[in-house]
């Protein structure tokens, strides 16, 4: 682990972004269950205290993991679908989800963990959360009749999540594939999208 480095006189916003950044690489390193707010004071450059002005408790401080990890998910799936269009907008924000699992796993089983933090109980996180969500819907939307954006959306995420998850926990397949499968996605879900519903 590298020596923190001090910083003299933190501002207020800059002393919890600080102290956010070095959660969020402790995170990576150690997971959630081995993250303590007075290393990550020490870790931040700061003091012993500093973490505790910041945050009420531990849970308090997953919160806010999981709240940031929404929100860099939401705009790394923005962000590849606004390169294209139609199906292909969808594959690459499918990738893009894919590719935010994997190159930041403990973040994101912290997001989707109830045993490590119940994010009902943060209300900024859960809007974080809704966000990410909706960041994939608006790509579903432009494929397919507006009564159907809701479930189709759903099966997107299922199948980009569950593919995901299953890449971490049970090593399906390497990141190399990632590509590949979300393109498939993409054609299953805009498949489904073009026919019409009974």
């Amino acid at each position: 682990m590298a020596a923190p480095t001090r910083r003299p006189g933190h501002r207020h916003g800059n002393a919890r972004q600080a102290l956010v950044a070095a959660a969020e690489a402790l995170l990576e390193s150690t997971g959630a269950a081995g993250l303590s707010l007075r290393q990550l004071s020490e870790h931040a450059g700061l003091s012993r205290q500093a973490a505790y002005n910041h945050f009420a408790d531990k849970q308090a401080l997953l919160a806010e993991l999981a709240r940031a990890g929404f929100e860099k998910l939401e705009k790394k799936v923005r962000r590849a679908a606004a390169r294209h269009a139609g199906e292909m907008a969808l594959a690459a924000a499918g990738e893009a989800y894919i590719a935010f699992a994997q190159n930041a796993p403990a973040q994101f089983r912290l997001m989707f963990s109830r045993e490590l933090v119940d994010i009902s109980h943060y209300p900024d996180a859960g809007a974080a959360g809704n966000a990410a969500f909706q960041a994939l819907a608006e790509v579903v939307a432009t494929l397919t009749a507006k009564e159907r954006v809701d479930a189709l959306s759903l099966a997107a995420w299922c199948q980009v999540h569950g593919y995901a998850t299953l890449c971490l926990e049970a090593s399906l397949e390497p990141k190399r594939r990632r590509r590949e499968r979300a393109v498939l996605f993409a054609r299953l879900i805009a498949g489904e999208a073009a026919r019409q519903p009974r």
